[in-house]
């Protein structure tokens, strides 16, 4: 042994205290998750202390290493009731009744004593007349506890009657594992605070203080593995032993409560008033991809990062609302791919007359599946719909086929066959037909291949739209001007919009309205009245009108137009020029512009007749919604 240094049967018990107290705060630190793992490293450190200034006291031979020694243990007994008292507060979530400056004084509690035992010698308050005694086996401080002393002990028996009030009613009022662990600190805590009793009264086998950190070798241990290990806590038989005292410590019947909690298939969750978990069955722990909630506030358990879609959810996971009633969808990213949680807040009533809120009990459900049964259903409405509306348009351009075939192509048939009657009237072998009659056989049998044309183009153009793409209308519109037989006309085209369409029909709406503008825009044609057709097919009458086609970009309505600056529209006839069958064109069809209207409808826009700034027609397809133009597909 060193000089002035004794070995005594103590030594080796508070060596390995102090060993496992130093363990016992790696673990609290390595795991803390908030302050109550904070100030539970500190209890550890406390004991250590406790345990080490003991030793030092046991240890040494000389009057003033002992007598310093047993001094700065004085201070460790506030210290370990100051902090077991804030890790209570923390761990049954109370910590917002700790202000400031009440932490400020617990704390300077500790300090106080240790400035109170180190100035011993000027006052003689802690330790009264102590000495050195050698005639034992050993070499020992004899003294008298002070009234200092007695002050210090008598406030941090006070402290720690308080926190062993406060765990014993968060035994009471906890569950499952938390109820489990509130019990193991309590009786721990219990256990250690009666032995400093027995310490403190000098009736303790052991020397004075020794007692306690003796103890700890078990309760420690014991303690130490229920707090780093939850299955531990679960395997405590806590149930049987409570058995006999069950109705005066607990109303409930915790066997089936637990039960229900923990085989439901939707996940619960208890929040107290600090919003901190403080019960939770295993499907939210699944569902939240956590393991030790418990303790935690919800802001810790919960990872915005990971939420796709929350709703007015968001604010209260990121902390920037309390919790509160509401009940919400939320779509999440999980390690089994997009899930959607129904997610309901419920409060429930505190303990006070005014039936304050002071904790939420939310319901998790997974409802993914139903989701998906209910998008699939709603693409197969969506699908029906379409096909509902596409039957319908085809059946409306199969009237209206059955319409032109059984009327309009009557009369060029007649024309036709009349002539032809007057032609086979003449006996002569020798046929002399008029020019005038061939031209208007031609004419007739030219009329009737324009009709069926447009009479076709009605009926697959009145179809639904079902695929859609960006497409640039500048480019379709000038695509469809190297498509129409313009002879003299000139295009100017000035168009940005890109708008979600179906190209091929886009194509057709402007190739009509082209030949429309060229036929009656057209100067050679001043006296002609605008009509519904477009230009018949061979015909070149195109002299010197310009079409142009633009944006049109006001705040109400979004689209593009065509226009021309030859003789315009009579305000009379501009509703009618849309319509099918309208033409005042002997040539005519009266299709051209309908199927314009046709195509716009089956898009969701609509067609307007105005004045261009020239004087003549402008056509304006409105209510087109514009497309980024990167992925335009010309």
């Amino acid at each position: 042994m060193l000089p002035g240094v004794q070995s005594t049967p103590y030594t080796l018990p508070l060596v390995l205290v102090v060993g496992l107290c130093a363990a016992g705060a790696a673990i609290a630190w390595y795991q803390r998750e908030g302050p109550a793992e904070t100030w539970a490293t500190f209890i550890q450190v406390s004991i250590g202390l406790w345990a080490l200034t003991n030793l030092l006291a046991l240890s040494f031979t000389t009057y003033t290493a002992k007598l310093w020694a047993l001094l700065l243990f004085v201070p460790t007994i506030p210290f370990l009731v100051v902090t077991t008292f804030l890790f209570t507060v923390h761990f049954c979530g109370l910590s917002a009744r700790i202000t400031p400056w009440r932490r400020r004084a617990l704390l300077a509690f500790p300090v106080a004593a240790l400035l109170l035992s180190v100035t011993n010698g000027v006052h003689g308050l802690v330790l009264v007349d102590p000495s050195l005694e050698t005639g034992g086996e050993y070499v020992a401080l004899g003294y008298d506890l002070g009234l200092g002393l007695y002050a210090v002990s008598f406030l941090s028996y006070l402290i720690a009657a308080t926190y062993l009030g406060l765990l014993l009613r968060k035994f009471r009022r906890s569950r499952n594992v938390y109820r489990r662990l509130s019990l193991v600190i309590f009786l721990t805590a219990f256990v250690l605070l009666v032995i400093s009793l027995g310490s403190f009264a000098r009736i303790s086998p052991l020397p004075h203080f020794t007692l306690l950190p003796t103890s700890y070798l078990v309760m420690g241990v014991l303690l130490l593995l229920g707090t780093s290990s939850a299955r531990l806590v679960q395997r405590l038989p806590i149930g049987r032993v409570l058995a006999p005292v069950r109705s005066r410590v607990d109303s409930t019947v915790p066997l089936a409560r637990d039960f229900v909690m923990q085989e439901v298939d939707n996940g619960i969750v208890v929040l107290d008033a600090e919003d901190r978990v403080v019960d939770i069955n295993a499907t939210a722990k699944r569902m939240l991809g956590l393991e030790r909630p418990v303790g935690r506030e919800i802001t810790e358990i919960t990872r915005p990062s990971l939420v796709l879609d929350a709703g007015e959810l968001l604010p209260v996971l990121r902390g920037e609302e309390p919790v509160h009633e509401l009940n919400a969808e939320i779509w999440v990213e999980t390690h089994d791919g997009e899930r959607c949680y129904d997610i309901t807040f419920s409060a429930l009533d505190g303990d006070g007359d005014d039936g304050a809120e002071t904790a939420h009990v939310v319901l998790m459900h997974d409802i993914t599946d139903q989701k998906e049964r209910e998008e699939r259903l709603q693409r197969q409405t969506e699908a029906l719909e379409g096909k509902t509306t596409q039957l319908e348009h085809q059946n409306e351009r199969l009237d209206e086929f059955a319409s032109i075939v059984s009327h309009d192509l009557r009369n060029p048939l007649n024309v036709a066959g009349g002539r032809l009657e007057l032609l086979l009237a003449d006996e002569g072998e020798e046929l002399t037909v008029p020019r005038s009659d061939l031209e208007a056989i031609k004419d007739a049998h030219g009329r009737m291949e324009a009709i069926i044309d447009d009479a076709l183009t009605l009926a697959r153009q009145g179809k639904a739209i079902t695929e859609t793409a960006p497409v640039s209308v500048g480019s379709v519109a000038r695509t469809a001007w190297e498509n129409v037989e313009t002879g003299d006309a000139t295009a100017e085209i000035d168009c940005t919009a890109t708008v979600e369409a179906d190209r091929d029909r886009l194509l057709n709406v402007f190739e009509n309205l082209f030949r429309n503008a060229v036929e009656h825009g057209s100067t050679g044609n001043q006296n002609a009245s605008r009509s519904g057709d477009a230009v018949e097919h061979g015909s070149t009458d195109t002299a010197s009108v310009t079409v142009t086609v633009g944006d049109v970009g006001r705040d109400d309505d979004q689209g593009f137009y065509v226009a021309d600056d030859g003789p315009g529209i009579p305000d009379a006839e501009k509703e009618a020029v849309l319509d099918r069958g309208y033409t005042t064109s002997e040539s005519g069809t009266g299709f051209g512009l309908a199927i314009v209207t046709d195509i716009a409808n089956a898009h969701g826009w609509d067609v307007a007749v105005t004045d261009s700034t020239d004087g003549g027609a402008r056509f304006e397809v409105l209510g087109v919604e514009r497309v980024e133009a990167a992925t335009t597909s010309d």
